[in-house]
């Protein structure tokens, strides 16, 4: 194949210099747009011909690039491509002209206009930019020719594939990987010997993972237990993750123990938070059991915030029951913060419990927490409760946060309520808190309620907090306002 590049490239460095005269460029870019249609993609293209034709390059390479970013999904954006580095090109641009042409090449493998943007490369002296662009098509098809094989004759390809890594190929970085991949997803049981090998001490750690990774996928108690074995003597983190996903996918009851066994115990804490997100992903009532158990018996913040996003991930009434009780009895506000937080993935279902978690609490922070998560709640009964909080006699801080939240959602009948309560409103600092929700707002009410507080209201400081929101809304009717202010 490479003696093939290299006589590709010599016949691209022969014909180049005859294949991009001017008169045949016209030429062929004419019968490109014959019988095209009037579609305003199309009007834009015809431009970029003209000046071509004009050998006006600038204003050709504007047009071509105008229909590259306004039409991405443009059957003809091959053919822009091409014509876009072909005028940049003619400006003596070979460095931005090469990006377009080595797009199309990579992206557009088909393309007609595929061995023009190759010619052309080579021109502008970028020959290894084409070598690399025709290996990289080589790499593909062996990679459809192997798998192709394994379809057709199993033995021939498992043969083939284990001397190709045992050749270990440079010219291909992709191709040992996809072997590896296809000898564990189609090889059966006769490709195990090598993918354990390859897993064990091959020099390239991503083919050992993709190794770990299918023999995985065997489900057998034997690949398990070599699993385990390479678990416990190998220290490279990459590889005693993937190990762990692979006890994980196995499904086998001795690949679930060592990660459970891991999940307890291991002295390196990364490696733990792995194994217990896994042990999450079981969803049986054992692993369940376990991670109650482990969080009970646990210390280490990063491990109990792990256990609460592998509860959180469960649709299981004992995980909600036990998220519940550390909200409300956790050993520290952080940990009922982030339990609290964890209930709310739940949404409706943990709605009541959290709203009545509100009305008991005394802790401000942790009613701050609750309010974060009513406020990311869509449930009425949640933007409810943040109204009731925002009219209520809740402290100051509260109140804020509160309309904080409200302002965030923005929806019509939000900030319609929260316009009517700008005006009962008597605490200046909540009144500058509405500002800032009507400022953050796309609603035209929030847009004239500002209007009216910058012309009205009797607080300078207001008047001018709502000026700037106004400025920064873009609104054409602000704008226009404001244009009023300066008269």
């Amino acid at each position: 194949m490479k003696h093939l590049v290299i006589a590709m490239v010599a016949i691209f460095t022969i014909c180049a210099p005859r294949a991009f005269g001017h008169d045949q460029d016209i030429a062929k870019l004419n019968r490109f747009m014959q019988n095209k249609g009037n579609t305003a993609s199309m009007q834009i293209f015809r431009e970029g011909r003209d000046f071509i034709e004009a050998q006006n390059w600038q204003k050709a390479a504007e047009k071509f690039n105008d229909f590259i970013t306004g039409y991405p999904k443009d059957k003809d954006l091959d053919a822009a491509l091409y014509w876009y580095g072909y005028a940049l090109q003619k400006q003596n641009r070979t460095d931005d002209a090469a990006v377009p042409l080595l797009r199309l090449i990579n992206r557009f493998p088909n393309s007609s206009w595929r061995n023009d943007a190759q010619a052309l490369l080579v021109v502008m002296g970028r020959k290894a930019d084409v070598e690399q662009a025709l290996e990289r098509d080589n790499c593909e098809i062996k990679m459809l020719a192997l798998q192709s094989l394994f379809q057709a004759d199993q033995d021939r390809a498992i043969a083939i594939a284990t001397e190709a890594l045992r050749a270990n190929p440079t010219q291909c970085p992709g191709f040992p990987a996809a072997a590896v991949s296809m000898l564990g997803s189609q090889g059966g049981a006769r490709a195990v010997p090598l993918l354990l090998d390859i897993a064990r001490s091959n020099p390239d750690v991503k083919l050992r993972l993709t190794a770990i990774k299918r023999l995985g996928e065997q489900h057998s108690d034997q690949i398990t237990d070599e699993l385990i074995k390479l678990y416990d003597t190998d220290r490279n983190r990459d590889v005693r993750v993937q190990v762990l996903r692979a006890l994980v996918e196995s499904r086998t009851p001795r690949g679930s123990a060592k990660v459970l066994e891991i999940a307890r115990s291991s002295d390196d804490v990364g490696t733990r938070l792995y194994a217990i997100r896994y042990v999450g992903e079981l969803k049986d009532a054992a692993s369940l059991d376990e991670l109650l158990r482990i969080y009970d018996a646990e210390k280490t913040n990063e491990i109990r915030y792990q256990i609460l996003r592998s509860l959180a991930e469960r649709d299981d009434a004992r995980a909600r029951a036990k998220l519940l009780e550390i909200a409300k009895l956790g050993d520290s506000p952080e940990l009922r913060i982030e339990a609290i937080r964890r209930l709310g993935d739940h949404g409706k279902i943990a709605l009541d419990d959290l709203l009545q978690l509100y009305n008991s609490e005394t802790n401000v922070q942790i009613k701050i927490g609750l309010l974060r998560t009513f406020g990311e709640n869509n449930d009425p009964r949640a933007r409810a409760k943040l109204l009731e909080i925002a009219h209520g006699a809740d402290s100051a801080q509260l109140r804020a946060y509160a309309i904080r939240q409200l302002g965030q959602k923005d929806d019509e009948q939000t900030v319609d309520q929260l316009v009517s309560m700008y005006d009962s409103e008597k605490d200046q600092q909540l009144r500058a808190f509405l500002i800032r929700a009507f400022g953050d707002s796309k609603q035209k009410s929030a847009v004239h309620k500002l209007m009216t507080i910058a012309k009205n209201d009797p607080s300078i400081e207001l008047r001018k907090l709502a000026v700037r929101y106004l400025g920064d809304s873009k609104d054409p009717e602000a704008l226009k306002f404001l244009e009023e202010l300066l008269k």
